[in-house]
């Protein structure tokens, strides 16, 4: 091959790789400095991103040399490829209850995989237009508008946070523009060995973080956990391999599920009115509770409920994001119980639907939650309402409870309080300064607000004298830790610390230590209805358990299964082994921007082991409360007692999940007799 031809190639991939490197660079909009553990990880990344990015320019440049047809035939090409892409994102996209029904659905969707493969074109022909560029004034004007949309696609992902496909796609192009703006500056120019310097380093560097575990970000990709087009790029680039995990059923019998009914708890009589009103609250963390900014306090009717009421110093959450959060609070399983059930399980609002007179829901009128997978998994069929502010919802609450009590009849209510989720906005009547922070403390105090006058109510209208109210919420917020801010990825404190508050009339004040888990809420509920407990559940009744003992384990997870893959996977009906062996693989490996995790929380010391790395990073909070550096080191035996315990524990919850597989197949199999 001629020298001239090597180094056009050469010249090819540095300019993909650089470009890939820059992105990911500008993408992270880190405030504090770059470490070099997180440069190393940049450099991984861009070195697989830069090999579909050189495909794609090297395509541009052959097109770009070949006769005009080739050119629109290319065009039509990438027309067509983009519309098919985007096709199975439409239907995510649509998938709402206003659209799920609607006559002009499909309609709307080849609308928009249309629009989708215009702008692809668009972009491609942009590209052909660059490598066709001969003149410097050319070169300049195709510079600065290059420029210009790689910075909104950045702007639109990072805004955004691509919790599904549909987002991530733009991670490509941007990537491709950025390379192309490299190859575009240094294809012909004298200065190429510098570009190919720069690349060889970054190569270096990509490989080296991989051999030396020092330079590998302690194991957490950290990169990939900013949700940023970093972390996108592993959507499509970050290698599917994965063990095959072991299947089989063999070994112990698996014990029949039985009914485990505790005894009335607190005093109450068989006969007696019980009421339960569950009030939640999104992206709550709990070191925000009791918070004062310049004397200021945050939460102040949230703190005067805690004080009043059984609120839970070690409370965790089971997952860093809504759904499989609220899952394990209404059905006692753990997040991967829940992802590798047979079929939807029953929550407390199915098994209570006989107890009680009226079941309700008061919701956030959001996209999100209007998913027909919210009614029908975390709601089933009760009396739902959307509230489209806080406020709102505090009136429609109220509203319903009073026609309640008109009738005389018993309720089982839940509300979730939205204000604390991002978007945040600086309120005038609430503000604690600027920032985003403060930004999300005022949304904070504007919750707290409705909770308060929630409250009153149910004080003033005689509630609380025969009514169980359960307050939780349903996860953390990172506010800057790791430049992060949002939910999902993590398993530190500020992600899985939240709130745990129960109050009745019959219980004293109390703040126990023991450590308790929102999967403990959906026994709790049905421990107090005087309802059977499932025995196939590792989750207790909080009632049950001992306040004094503050060793009790508490686990949390997270796992990449985000977006549209999360909400078609519950379109199912049900699961046989083979897709839920398939589930299994997915969430033990690295996919989706982030690693699997499993995380071990007991007293003062946390664990978090990263799955697809098999790192364990360990915090002591006596310490080292902001869970800023690992300490497994220093205190090697707490660590590996944690580890143990964790690894016990996953494997009593893969054996329950196995258990509930072919207990299922059991039961279909089974005639039912004539």
């Amino acid at each position: 091959m001629p020298r001239r031809r090597i180094a056009s190639l050469l010249t090819l991939w540095a300019s993909a790789y650089m470009g890939c490197v820059a992105f990911l660079l500008v993408g992270l909009e880190s405030r504090s400095a770059i470490s070099v553990e997180l440069l190393g990880e940049v450099s991984w990344l861009a070195l697989i991103g830069s090999v579909p990015t050189a495909l794609m320019l090297g395509a541009v440049s052959r097109v770009a040399r070949g006769p005009r047809s080739v050119g629109i035939g290319s065009v039509a090409t990438v027309i067509l490829l983009a519309a098919a892409v985007s096709w199975e994102h439409t239907d995510f996209l649509l998938s709402g209850p206003r659209w799920a029904v609607h006559p002009h659905r499909d309609l709307a969707r080849i609308v928009m995989a249309s629009a989708v493969g215009l702008v692809a074109a668009g972009g491609w022909a942009w590209l052909l237009a660059g490598a066709r560029i001969s003149t410097t004034r050319s070169r300049a004007a195709w510079t600065v508008l290059t420029l210009l949309a790689v910075g909104l696609l950045t702007a639109a992902i990072a805004r955004y946070r691509a919790y599904d496909h549909s987002m991530a796609q733009l991670v490509f192009p941007a990537g491709v523009l950025s390379g192309a703006l490299v190859h575009l500056l240094f294809r012909e120019s004298r200065r190429r060995p510098v570009v190919w310097g720069a690349a060889l380093a970054c190569l270096l560097y990509g490989i080296g973080t991989r051999v030396d575990p020092a330079l590998s970000a302690t194991g957490q990709r950290e990169v990939t956990a900013y949700n940023r087009p970093a972390a996108l790029t592993t959507l499509y680039l970050l290698p599917q391999a994965g063990r095959q995990e072991p299947w089989s059923i063999a070994g112990d019998a698996c014990p029949k599920p039985r009914a485990a009914v505790e005894q009335s708890p607190i005093g109450i009589e068989p006969d007696q009115r019980r009421n339960v009103i569950i009030v939640t609250v999104d992206a709550l963390r709990n070191d925000v509770v009791g918070m004062q900014v310049d004397g200021r306090p945050v939460t102040p009717q949230l703190t005067r409920l805690a004080g009043s009421g059984v609120s839970f110093t070690h409370a965790t959450s089971t997952y860093p994001a809504t759904l499989f959060a609220m899952g394990s609070a209404f059905t006692g399983l753990s997040p991967a119980e829940i992802y590798l059930s047979p079929a939807l399980p029953d929550t407390i609002f199915t098994r209570a639907r006989a107890q009680v007179d009226r079941q309700l829901a008061v919701l956030p009128d959001v996209r999100w939650f209007r998913l027909p997978i919210v009614e029908q998994f975390l709601a089933p069929g009760i009396d739902t309402v959307f509230a489209p502010t806080d406020a709102a919802a505090t009136d429609a609450l109220i509203a319903r409870l009073q026609a309640a009590r008109d009738d005389d009849a018993s309720v089982m209510a839940w509300v979730h309080y939205y204000a604390p989720h991002d978007p945040d906005q600086t309120r005038r009547e609430l503000r604690f300064g600027k920032g985003k922070k403060n930004a999300y403390l005022n949304e904070v105090a504007r919750f707290d607000q409705e909770l308060g006058r929630l409250l009153r109510y149910l004080t003033d209208d005689g509630w609380l004298d025969d009514t169980l109210v359960v307050f939780f919420s349903d996860h953390g917020e990172a506010l800057g830790e790791k430049s992060y801010w949002g939910h999902h990825v993590y398993l530190n404190a500020w992600m899985v610390d939240v709130p745990l508050v129960v109050w009745h009339a019959q219980l004293a004040p109390s703040r126990p230590a023991v450590g308790v888990s929102l999967a403990d809420v959906a026994p709790t509920i049905l421990h107090f209805l005087g309802l059977p407990i499932p025995s196939d559940t590792a989750a207790k009744s909080l009632f049950t358990l001992d306040p004094n003992v503050p060793n009790r384990a508490t686990f949390s997870e997270a796992f990449p299964v985000r977006g549209e893959e999360l909400f078609a996977s519950f379109r199912l009906p049900s699961l046989d082994d083979a897709a839920i062996r398939a589930r299994l693989r997915g969430i033990r490996r690295a996919s989706k921007g982030y690693e699997p995790k499993g995380a071990i929380s007991q007293g003062r010391y946390r664990l978090i082991h990263h799955r697809g790395a098999d790192t364990t990073l360990f915090y002591d909070h006596e310490t080292d409360p902001g869970e800023r550096r690992d300490e497994g080191t220093s205190n090697p035996q707490a660590s590996q007692l944690l580890q143990s315990e964790l690894e016990r524990w996953e494997q009593e919850q893969l054996r329950r999940i196995q258990c509930r597989l072919q207990l299922t197949e059991d039961r279909r199999a089974t005639p039912r007799p004539r």
